[in-house]
């Protein structure tokens, strides 16, 4: 039976980057996809109270792309306040899904829907969502993009180019706004 990896050996798989990672699912080192799915659980699940299962097997299609940048891991508090856990996290997170695959009233035919957008709470105001858009925006702007934001951050997105493609509607009890950016 192998070694298991000491702490050490896989924060050190875990590099702070100066460029997104962009990655498909089986592409993610271990370490990762777990600090992706802890920060996706802790914002949509633990802060905004919405109880849906975020492992919903779109992240494993061919072509969904994950961008990230990592950041080094750091204590946490396990289930019962002890600092046992780690805390693996990125520093900002989106998955951009394949064209044609239908993410809710955003969806239009050949777009790419960008969706679970997260900052880790450490690094919300700091940029790091409007660096990690800019990327994705930037590398597809030959592709239509769509996205569900949350209504709030209509400005957020409109920043990047996004426009509201139909009305406003209620998913987990919170306001989104579907959106689309054209190619070009």
């Amino acid at each position: 039976m192998p070694e298991a990896a000491t702490a050490s050996q896989t924060d050190s798989q875990i590099v702070e980057a100066t460029e997104p990672v962009v990655k498909i699912f089986d592409e993610l080192l271990p370490a990762e996809l777990y600090g992706i799915l802890q920060l996706r659980s802790r914002a949509f699940v633990v802060e905004q109270e919405c109880v849906f299962l975020d492992a919903d097997g779109v992240d494993t299609m061919p072509e969904t792309l994950h961008f990230f940048y990592p950041r080094p891991a750091s204590a946490m508090s396990d289930t019962h306040g002890a600092e046992h856990g780690r805390d693996l996290s990125p520093w900002a997170y989106a998955r951009l899904l394949p064209a044609d695959v239908p993410d809710g009233p955003a969806a239009r035919p050949g777009a790419r829907s960008i969706s679970r957008v997260a900052t880790h709470p450490d690094a919300r105001g700091q940029g790091w969502s409007r660096r990690l858009l800019s990327d994705i925006v930037g590398a597809w702007s030959d592709s239509p993009l769509t996205l569900n934001a949350q209504s709030h951050l209509e400005g957020f997105y409109g920043s990047f180019g996004f426009t509201p493609n139909g009305p406003r509607f209620d998913e987990d009890g919170l306001e989104h706004t579907p959106m689309e950016r054209p190619a070009g």
